[in-house]
């Protein structure tokens, strides 16, 4: 009997447009809201299996509504004469479930990954463990739909389950650690710690054991049910303890900060001995974190543009392009001249960001606004009104149109504001600049000059065939 009722079951759920629908929606819109980014092998994983859950929602209403729709419009009279009783009924839904839901969310993420690997080179480290929370976690809510569904067999009951899941996984940024006692814990950036990852996909599974018993209990009290709650809390409650004992990331405080308030966990990672690895092409060294390698050529892109556009005794010294994790900055010695790149990679700001690096380094616009934050911190310094402005934005306009000071986005929900201000004027100029003809000659010709700071930019017009348009004043603390 319940091999039939198996049989059943799982050709209803296969054929169920809610669970196929929601598999479709979660593979494209993780697919769309990660267009334009590089693959990262870290962090796809733990947002796909974040937006996983809408999947795990539509599984657990239907699994509910399965479970109880024996109890419903007259079906308990009309199932009475039958051989079959409502134990063999649950049993059944339990065996099909749980298969057709961690089905569709492997091909959810799984056919995620697969495009993402298809889109450009990936970067970071695979944790596998990540790809298969999304299956246990939609295993869990399988199991615990049924059980909804026996337990209480109003239709509101699903739903509802699924709105207070929702709402605490979609909070639990704000649980710290608490948060891996839910099935999903989406919180993750690509310069902290190793997640529990691993314990937290046992607990996860223990959980669906769990609620499978106790929907079996729900009819009558039987060893084997009772056997089976018993140990999957005796699994789900150690691992889960285990998981959420994890620390929290140490985020920078207030204050000077050095390599020692580096969190532990990362310090070797990303500031020990072996944590990059280098190569030099066309003259210019690139170092890369371990497993970040494969992005160094789009690095390459973006920084040969500005560098051919420098006078050949400048780019003879281009310093070192860096990988560097923008959460763990202080670690790094601040003082040694860096181009540097992110954790991530896709972002126009982040190209934009990059060349504005080698531009001001190549002014001395970096020097002077870090020495005028290291006398001043609260106020910095302003290179309005400077010809060496206009000409570091020139530079950096061979790669992102010149644009005014603004936070750019750096990384992840990170953004990143230089220390010194530049206005329109100086933009302005710097797109005059990039349509002339014969601009670059007119630049390393009168190179020295254009890099002095109290070149001013009416006094620079001259030498570059400008004409004057735009009034353009030194700011009130000009960068020295």
């Amino acid at each position: 009997m319940t091999r039939q009722l198996f049989l059943f079951e799982a050709r209803r759920l296969l054929r169920h447009p809610l669970v196929w629908g929601a598999t479709a929606l979660v593979l494209a819109l993780q697919t769309y809201l990660s267009r334009g980014d590089q693959p990262h092998l870290g962090v796809d994983p733990v947002y796909a299996t974040g937006l996983s859950t809408c999947l795990a929602a539509a599984v657990l209403i239907v699994a509910s509504l399965a479970a109880s729709r024996d109890g419903r419009h007259g079906m308990p009279e009309s199932l009475a004469g039958l051989p079959g009783r409502a134990e063999h009924r649950t049993r059944a839904i339990l065996l099909a479930a749980p298969p057709v839901a961690g089905l569709a969310a492997a091909v959810a993420v799984f056919g995620y990954l697969g495009i993402r690997s298809l889109s450009g080179p990936a970067a970071g480290r695979l944790d596998l463990w990540e790809p298969l929370t999304a299956v246990a976690a939609a295993v869990f809510a399988a199991t615990l739909g049924v059980a909804v569904g026996r337990w209480a067999r109003w239709l509101i009951a699903g739903p509802m389950v699924v709105a207070v899941l929702g709402y605490f996984i979609f909070t639990n940024t704000q649980n710290g650690a608490a948060g891996w006692l839910l099935p999903v814990m989406q919180e993750y950036r690509p310069d902290w710690p190793d997640r529990p990852s691993g314990v937290h996909v046992v607990y996860v599974v223990a959980l669906a054991v769990l609620f499978g018993g106790i929907a079996l209990l729900r009819h009558r009290a039987r060893l084997a049910p009772a056997l089976t709650v018993v140990a999957a809390l005796g699994v789900a409650v150690p691992t889960g303890a285990i998981a959420a004992a994890e620390p929290p990331v140490v985020r920078p405080g207030p204050g000077e900060l050095s390599l020692d308030d580096v969190d532990p966990r990362v310090r070797e990672r990303y500031f020990g001995r072996d944590a990059h690895r280098c190569s030099e092409r066309q003259g210019i060294t690139y170092c890369a974190y371990v497993g970040y390698e494969p992005w160094i050529p789009l690095w390459e892109e973006v920084v040969l543009p500005p560098v051919a556009a420098l006078p050949a005794a400048v780019r003879a010294r281009v310093p070192r392009v860096q990988q560097t994790s923008r959460m763990w900055y202080f670690g790094h010695d601040l003082g040694t001249p860096l181009v540097l790149t992110p954790m991530t990679w896709g972002h126009p700001d982040q190209r934009t960001l990059v060349a504005l690096d080698v531009a001001l380094w190549a002014t001395g616009l970096h020097d002077s606004a870090r020495k005028a934050w290291a006398a001043a911190p609260d106020k910095g310094c302003d290179v309005r009104g400077q010809a060496r402005t206009v000409v570091a934005l020139w530079i950096a306009g061979q790669v992102s149109p010149p644009e005014p000071s603004r936070y750019f986005a750096s990384d992840y929900q990170s953004g990143l504001k230089f220390g010194s201000d530049w206005g329109t004027a100086e933009v302005g100029y710097a797109k005059l600049l990039l349509a002339t003809p014969g601009a670059r000659e007119k630049v390393h010709a009168n190179w020295d000059t254009l890099m002095r700071s109290t070149t001013t930019i009416d006094q620079a017009l001259p030498l570059l065939g400008l004409e004057r348009r735009f009034d353009a004043p030194k700011g009130a603390t000009p960068c020295l």
